[in-house]
């Protein structure tokens, strides 16, 4: 709206010059902030941006809940999923006019790898527990817009705030199972990485506030970033024991907490439209205030605290074009 109003008040300022002896003979300069007649460039207004592209993420995450008992005070098992690497393909769009931006991303891709360790823990379960599984044939997706304002916008560099949202899912399957502790009664003997044991599936959803900048280190050569707070994240879920003949179904989870994030870019300019660049991220959710409810799912269960974290963190390039 205020490039339009600049062209409405261009627009009088040009009937007033024809119409007036005064300037008649002497024609009126358009200064800033008044914009050149109907059709012609605005002086000194800061150019919309506008850029798009493609990216390749190679990660690895971590991810842990553990379960306590009715009370809340007992734990009573600890499922760690670690090294689950992930490549994802992502598209992304930065728009930038007259210092406010909108930007975003979304990626889907597949989990290579990793490994589930399966605690279980005295007086629940005795002696302790611990087994392994592989991970094999997870998923991911992810979505993210932010809005915000450049308060320093320069040729050099920008700086300035946003408020977003950000989307998380993440499925992991275990197959197998193997004892490495010494309880004689779970996996022992072992089962065959051919047989899916459990599912874990879960959808984290976040609140973004942070800044972001860009700074250009020379001509050609920009490093932007930004940083992230998580004040609020929810997390919904599923967990699955395909091999629990006492569980009736999937086991429904909620939790909610807090979280953080960081990304950063160094982009090469090979001319005005076309980037190529490599970067890295970091996501960090924790909810530990959460709940298992086994009302239905077990023959005397009922709601159970448990609590959540999950990060996955690695390295981007990407191709982008700018108009």
């Amino acid at each position: 709206m205020g490039r339009i109003s600049q062209c409405f008040a261009g627009s009088a300022l040009a009937v007033f010059a024809l119409v007036s002896p005064a300037t008649a003979q002497t024609p009126v300069p358009y200064p800033a902030p008044y914009p050149a007649p109907y059709g012609g460039a605005i002086p000194n207004a800061p150019p919309l941006e506008f850029e798009v592209g493609l990216r390749y993420w190679y990660s690895t995450g971590k991810s842990q809940k553990s379960l306590f008992d009715l009370s809340g005070a007992l734990l009573v098992s600890r499922l760690t999923w670690t090294s689950t690497t992930g490549h994802t393909g992502e598209g992304y769009f930065n728009i930038t006019d007259a210092g406010v931006f909108v930007k975003g991303y979304l990626g889907v891709g597949f989990v290579s790898g990793g490994n589930l360790q399966d605690e279980d823990f005295p007086p629940v379960i005795a002696p302790y527990s611990s087994t392994n599984s592989q991970q094999k044939d997870g998923r991911l997706n992810y979505a993210s817009a932010d809005l915000g304002y450049y308060l320093l916008d320069g040729p050099r560099g920008k700086l300035g705030g946003f408020i977003g949202y950000h989307f998380y899912g993440e499925k992991l399957n275990a197959f197998g199972c193997t004892q490495t502790a010494t309880n004689p009664g779970i996996c022992v003997p072992s089962i065959p990485t051919s047989v899916r044991a459990i599912t874990e599936n879960d959808h984290w959803y976040s609140a973004r506030v942070g800044v972001a900048g860009e700074v250009m280190i020379m001509p050609g050569l920009k490093l932007s970033g930004d940083a992230a707070y998580l004040p609020y994240v929810k997390m919904t879920g599923s967990d699955t024991h395909w091999l629990r003949p006492d569980f009736s179904g999937p086991i429904p989870e909620k939790a909610h907490g807090t979280g953080m994030q960081f990304e950063g870019v160094l982009t090469y300019y090979f001319n005005d439209n076309v980037s190529l660049g490599v970067g890295g991220r970091y996501w960090k959710m924790d909810a530990p205030h959460g709940q298992a409810d086994f009302t239905n799912i077990v023959i005397g269960g009922g709601p159970q605290a448990i609590k959540f974290e999950t990060n996955r963190y690695g390295t981007f390039v990407q191709l982008g074009l700018k108009y």
